[in-house]
């Protein structure tokens, strides 16, 4: 049975075969304005979030729209927050906070990078967790541990 062929965004038609190929390897998803997802977000090269997430996150880059808000956990490499997040974000590279952006909780981050107007309240750890460490061992704790908020 022959099947038809599937139009991507990019507008020219592919075979199933090329198709599905090509989405193994770009792993994107776009959670819109008005939505409301619950559950678990995992092998996500790019996360984008406009709606009402309430999940654990594993993803390559995360991105808070200014009309996101985020509640839960996310491990990921790359952050920029527009909107808002509140539980434990674990960003190995950099978090980017937007002027319009409002983080709380426990964050561990690479590198920080805070707009003015925007918000940090919380525990903050310069590095991420090592993998497997458990919450408290003297490994997982940085030297200098924060628990502040920041406003610029």
């Amino acid at each position: 049975m022959k099947r038809p062929p599937v139009r991507t965004l990019g507008g020219a038609p592919q075979s199933q075969p090329q198709a599905q190929a090509q989405n193994e390897r770009h792993a994107h998803l776009h959670v819109g304005r008005g939505l409301d997802l619950k559950g678990e977000i995992r092998s996500c090269e790019a996360l984008v979030i406009e709606g009402n997430v309430e999940a654990e996150i594993e993803s390559g880059s995360l991105t808070v729209g200014e009309s996101g808000v985020v509640k839960g956990q996310a491990n990921v490499d790359e952050a920029e927050i527009e909107g808002n997040f509140d539980g434990t974000l674990n960003v190995k590279g950099c978090l980017a906070i937007k002027s319009t952006g409002k983080v709380r909780g426990t964050i561990h981050y690479g590198e920080l990078r805070v707009e003015q107007g925007g918000q940090l309240t919380g525990e903050l750890d310069v590095g991420t967790p090592k993998a497997g460490a458990k919450s408290g061992s003297p490994e997982n704790k940085p030297s200098e541990t924060q628990k502040k908020a920041v406003n610029s």
